[in-house]
């Protein structure tokens, strides 16, 4: 958007002058300078006219009157000026009203994102909260940038601030589960090898009270473990298949201690009979 004008127009009392216009949207200030007509040379026209009011270099000669207006005043024009084409004048005060609001508002958002940043550059944990409010300033930013409030540079500019914060927040994230799957891998590890050791302890008799009473207590410690579930699930299997070998291995000790008592047993009824039948002869 163009923030220069030159145009004809009359200082004081009909005093023919050219003018020039200038915003400044640092200071929120409109500066007006006029040249009157007899100080007017091709120079200075074609200087104002094809550089300075496109963009280019130009300093004012002390002869040029100045003036300094709020860009938010009603009329960008001093009480002293007047123009050939007001029209163009309420035209470009409407535009640059516009681009006023649009830079305070980006300010505002500038400043905003900044806290985010800020926040997300020191975050050692990935917080969920940050997140959210990040998302909700996207949403904020494109809401303004729909309504034309501001422009698709600004909104830009600030989208690649906001995916700064997402790819902060993102990097901590996988950082965490990096090591929560560390943590993870080393429970596991550590599960497996307690009930390996008692799976190799149920051939002693007398360690299968000691193997029930661990089996419980890994069962009680899982529920609060931070283990990974499909991890934690597979632990449970494996205790429920040492649980079920245990049982196997008391049936076996008491099937075999039964038919022990019953070839006791019939030894001994063999040894009665032979002594019936001795003492029948």
């Amino acid at each position: 958007m163009n923030t220069r004008l030159v145009l004809w127009g009359e200082i004081g009392t009909d005093r023919k002058a050219l003018i020039a216009i200038q915003l400044d949207e640092e200071t929120s200030k409109i500066h007006t300078y006029a040249f009157p007509k007899e100080m007017v040379t091709k120079e200075i026209q074609d200087a104002l006219f094809v550089e300075w009011k496109n963009g280019g270099e130009y300093t004012f000669p002390e002869g040029a009157i100045q003036w300094e207006i709020d860009a938010n005043s009603d009329s960008i024009l001093p009480e002293e000026v007047k123009v050939e084409r007001l029209d163009v004048v309420l035209q470009s005060q409407h535009k640059w009203s516009k681009k006023l609001m649009s830079s305070k508002i980006n300010q505002l958002l500038e400043d905003e994102v900044k806290l985010l940043e800020e926040k997300a550059s020191v975050v050692a944990e990935y917080d969920q909260t940050l997140w959210d409010k990040a998302k909700t300033q996207w949403e904020k930013i494109a809401s303004y940038q729909k309504k034309n409030e501001i422009s698709w540079e600004q909104t830009t500019a600030l989208k690649d601030k906001i995916n700064a914060v997402f790819d902060a927040l993102k990097a901590v994230k996988r950082i965490n589960h990096e090591n929560e799957d560390q943590a993870n891998n080393v429970l596991v590890k550590n599960y497996k090898k307690r009930l390996e050791d008692l799976q190799a302890k149920l051939i002693y008799n007398d360690q299968w009270k000691h193997i029930a009473d661990e089996l419980k207590k890994i069962q009680a410690e899982l529920k609060d473990t931070a283990i990974k579930w499909n991890h934690k699930r597979a632990i449970y299997n494996q205790i429920n298949d040492i649980f079920d070998n245990l049982k196997k291995y008391r049936m076996t000790e008491v099937i075999s201690k039964t038919q022990g008592r019953i070839s006791q047993l019939n030894k001994i009824l063999h040894g009665l009979k032979d002594s019936i039948a001795r003492d029948m002869e």
